[in-house]
């Protein structure tokens, strides 16, 4: 579990889908990891004490144990700002005993087809997938400017650059004569990768061009033998959803400590998110903690 003391959030208040104002806060924030989270080391996370000097704490990917949006408690208050499916995808042993266990016969004939088809297509030597990955600091704006052309407006912050000096990025690209169609970006944690992610061209969801850079990503990272875990992160998407073969309930969790000015605050918000018909208040709260916490999920 990562601790970070004393980080500056603003808690938003959005109505109509305009923010009016927001209310700073003094947090340390704390995030589990998924091997915290499966090893049930992270399931107290949330009676620990209230720091000292600060205003409470953010909890971030904790199981989600059921809690009401809004509740005081002896001696915190506590709200739960964001609620999201946690994907993961845990090594069963092999690339074939993954593919078998998640995906029907029919299902998997389909992919070795739509692999086939694209490469005849767009192959190189003689029918063979272009992949490449992109993994040293020399390698990262290459991989970025590739992941650009198939998802324009993609720019990710320094995090990449970092995970590469450690040794611990894998970008991988997609190629049709040349060009770039899909990507997948992952970083390294221990054992465990995390999915920072990953997209398509429009002109190329027919071919499947996504699927096919997944399903190739993950036969290759099987075969490295490294790895036990891909921690999809929480957050839904349908990718996501394709290709975990495990998930669980997280909750971002803000706990502030009991006083007047806090329980109005919190029962004031869970007020103005139960009137909050499109999500927008939940949706500015998320922006605030991704921005906190200088990541996307």
């Amino acid at each position: 579990m990562d601790l970070t003391s004393g980080r500056r959030l603003s808690l938003p208040f959005v109505l109509r889908g305009q923010r009016r104002f927001a209310v700073p806060l003094n947090l340390s924030v704390r995030q589990t990891t998924l091997v915290d989270v499966l090893a049930g080391n992270a399931r107290e996370l949330a009676a620990q004490p209230l720091p000292a000097g600060l205003d409470g704490h953010l909890l971030c990917g904790v199981v989600d144990q059921g809690w009401r949006t809004h509740s005081v408690l002896d001696d915190r208050v506590m709200y739960v700002v964001k609620r999201d499916a946690w994907h993961y995808l845990a090594w069963p042993g092999s690339y074939e005993a993954y593919l078998e266990g998640r995906f029907s016969a029919k299902t998997r004939e389909s992919f070795a087809r739509d692999e086939a088809r694209f490469a005849e297509a767009f192959g190189e030597n003689g029918g063979r997938l272009d992949i490449q990955d992109f993994r040293t600091p020399a390698e990262v704006e290459a991989f970025v400017r590739h992941a650009a052309i198939v998802s324009p407006g993609y720019a990710p912050g320094s995090e990449l650059r970092d995970a590469a000096a450690e040794g611990r990025l894998h970008g991988l690209v997609l190629f049709a004569k040349g060009a770039p169609v899909a990507f997948v970006c992952l970083r390294a944690v221990g054992d465990t990768l995390q999915y920072t992610g990953g997209g398509e061209r429009d002109d190329f969801r027919q071919w499947s061009a996504g699927t096919i850079l997944h399903l190739a990503a993950l036969r290759l990272l099987f075969a490295d033998g490294c790895f036990r875990l891909l921690d999809f992160r929480p957050g839904e998407s349908e990718v996501k959803r394709q290709f975990a073969n495990g998930s669980l309930r997280a909750a971002t969790v803000l706990q502030l400590k009991r006083t007047l000015f806090h329980r109005l605050l919190l029962g004031a918000h869970a007020l103005l998110q139960r009137r909050d018909e499109d999500n927008t208040a939940t949706e500015a709260v998320s922006e605030e903690i991704q921005t906190l916490l200088g990541e996307r999920a």
